[in-house]
């Protein structure tokens, strides 16, 4: 698995990076890619193919990788910019995007497959490279272990669909879901099983709270993307329901959502919300964090949602 690496460390070429990606092929969510670099003559045991490994093998190697390489780049296109751009656009620009993320600049790289468009940098395309390579072997896993993880968050918040199951892939069972309770927001519009099954006004009219759950999960997923940890949902706070709560990946505080859907009915809502007096909450908010021992530290967020005519919601923080 060093024999590809070992040819150009032997010229002095000493960053050698692999390139792999997961998440081609799935109808809902994103595709991700990974640059890994190790120093020359890291050999790690066990390192091949994600796909041939078990998901407790990824996840133990993946801590590995994570401890021994020399930099890690990991580059996530999300199902928006795959319908608008293709799958194939969007893999590569993933595969850039994680090179980007690397902290040293690589002196060769190693692409699983036979093409990219990768122009700033010396690239050797593999064919089955991530059996034949433990850097590309090893990208494989960061971006499917990093995938995974994020699937495994969106199913908090799309539990309908059993994400964690198949990772957003076209199983039985995912398709059913989709055929019954319409697409989601991560859900990518290029596959012709999707896009027939968009929900329209309709469909949200039927169910009185369907605008608002959509809203709360376009919020949501926002916050997952922005690498936020899911925690709780649907808190009851004396006569407030909170929507979510978010652990931040980078202040550590908690985040308590309340989302709420702008419309004539719901303006009046919005104003009181603005207004809230918060002393009232905290002791509730501090008895909730102490019982599940977290962190004291939190902020509080009032989001409106309004839904227009054209593509995008009207996302404000209150």
């Amino acid at each position: 698995m060093l024999e590809i690496e070992k040819k150009y460390w032997d010229k002095g070429i000493k960053y050698v990076a692999g390139i792999d990606e997961a998440g081609r092929g799935p109808l809902a969510g994103p595709v991700v890619a990974a640059s890994v670099i190790f120093n020359p003559n890291e050999e790690i045991e066990d390192i091949r193919d994600s796909k041939k490994l078990s998901d407790k093998k990824r996840n133990y190697l993946f801590d590995i990788i994570t401890e021994k390489a020399v930099s890690i780049g990991v580059g996530i296109v999300h199902e928006d910019k795959i319908d608008e751009i293709n799958i194939l656009k969007a893999t590569f620009l993933a595969m850039n995007k994680s090179i980007g993320e690397l902290n040293v600049n690589p002196e060769q790289i190693l692409v699983d497959g036979p093409y990219s468009n990768i122009k700033l940098y010396s690239v050797e395309h593999i064919i089955n490279g991530d059996n034949l390579s433990q850097s590309i072997a090893a990208a494989s896993i960061i971006a499917k272990v990093t995938r995974d993880r994020l699937m495994k968050e969106y199913d908090k918040i799309f539990s309908e669909y059993g994400f964690s199951k198949h990772k957003g892939y076209g199983t039985k069972l995912h398709i059913k879901m989709i055929k019954k309770i319409k697409s989601s927001p991560i859900h990518r519009k290029s596959f012709k099983i999707v896009n027939e099954n968009i929900p329209n006004y309709s469909f949200f009219k039927k169910n009185k709270h369907g605008l608002n759950n959509l809203g709360n999960q376009i919020i949501a997923t926002k916050y997952v993307r922005n690498k936020h940890i899911f925690i709780d949902k649907n808190i009851e706070f004396g006569d407030i329901t909170i929507d979510y709560c978010f652990l931040s990946s980078v202040t550590k505080k908690l985040l308590f959502i309340k989302t709420i859907v702008k419309n004539n009915s719901n303006n009046k809502r919005i104003d009181e919300y603005k207004n809230l007096d918060k002393s009232i909450y905290k002791h509730l908010v501090d008895k909730y964090i102490k019982k599940n021992n977290y962190d004291k530290k939190y902020s509080f967020s009032v989001i409106s949602i309004e839904f227009t005519k054209s593509k995008k919601p009207i996302i404000n923080i209150l």
